[in-house]
């Protein structure tokens, strides 16, 4: 829905003074949210695979975890790694062109590989009430109150936000300590245990931490899209530390939130959100 709201805002800024025709823009806008989308996630070409196999890893924004290539710039990457055990691999410098682009990697060790990614933040700004209506989606209550304490609601969101994205893959049938690696983002999501060690009906915990810190209240989704490319979507705020459990699903899975806190440099923006998942297989 942001980036819905985003287009109607500001690729077409004037018609909201017809409503006609600002009906129909809205209306536009909402037909375009498969093109700007709202998830963004790290997607391998499958998250199961056997020793020595290659697999492809996608960078993809979209929604309802349906999505295409994200077309931001290669110079934009902070880390883009590849972990297996205690070794970890740079994958930015094997994309070849100047955006995010495929990745191949090959598969050398038995276990379970977690890659990660995030970049640079980007600015965004939109309408007052197209900004609260973002803020009531991805549950930002905390942005909302000081907001209204602050004075500003009736203002434009100033917005920096950025991307800390995970996804795990299982390589031969022995799981191993890598999924529960910290890999030094800002905003975390650890299993507290291996979902490649357990099976659909399972009940799997997640840790949320941003800055280190266990994150209390923070609107965590739970999505899954079986074989039959069916979408489930659960949602749950997470506890005092910063816990979130769901039943697990067979098929393609993302755990995703967004973490929104005051940024430090007021005459660079008001806000800094970061944008976290976690996508990783179910059988």
């Amino acid at each position: 829905m942001k980036y819905c709201l985003w287009i109607v805002n500001r690729l077409i800024p004037n018609v909201l003074k017809f409503r006609k025709i600002a009906s129909a823009t809205f209306v536009f806008g909402l037909s375009l949210c498969l093109v700007f989308g709202h998830e963004f996630w790290l997607q391998p070409s499958r998250f199961f695979a056997d020793v020595d196999d290659k697999i492809s890893l996608q960078v993809l924004v979209g929604e309802g975890f349906q999505g295409e290539r994200s077309e931001g710039k290669k110079n934009r990457i902070i880390q883009y790694r590849h972990y297996i055990g205690q070794s970890s691999t740079d994958l930015s410098s094997a994309l070849t062109g100047d955006s995010y682009g495929d990745v191949t990697v090959s598969l050398k060790s038995e276990g379970t590989h977690l890659f990660s990614f995030t970049n640079t933040p980007k600015f965004l700004t939109m309408k007052p009430d197209s900004f609260l209506l973002y803020l009531e989606e991805d549950g930002l209550d905390n942005t909302i109150a000081a907001r209204k304490q602050q004075g500003n609601t009736d203002k434009p969101s100033r917005e920096l936000y950025q991307r800390c994205v995970k996804t795990l893959v299982q390589v031969g049938s022995k799981p191993d300590d890598t999924f529960a690696k910290n890999t030094g983002m800002k905003l975390e999501i650890i299993p507290t245990k291996n979902p490649y060690a357990q099976r659909p009906g399972d009940e799997a915990l997640f840790t949320i931490l941003f800055d280190n810190k266990p994150v209390e209240g923070a609107l965590v989704r739970y999505w899954n899209r079986n074989t039959a490319n069916k979408l489930t979507e659960e949602k749950q705020r997470s506890d005092k530390q910063g816990h979130a459990t769901f039943k697990l699903r067979a098929g393609s899975n993302m755990i995703s939130l967004i973490r929104m806190v005051p940024h430090e440099n007021k005459a660079e923006a008001d806000w800094h959100s970061y944008w976290g998942s976690l996508t990783f297989g179910c059988q």
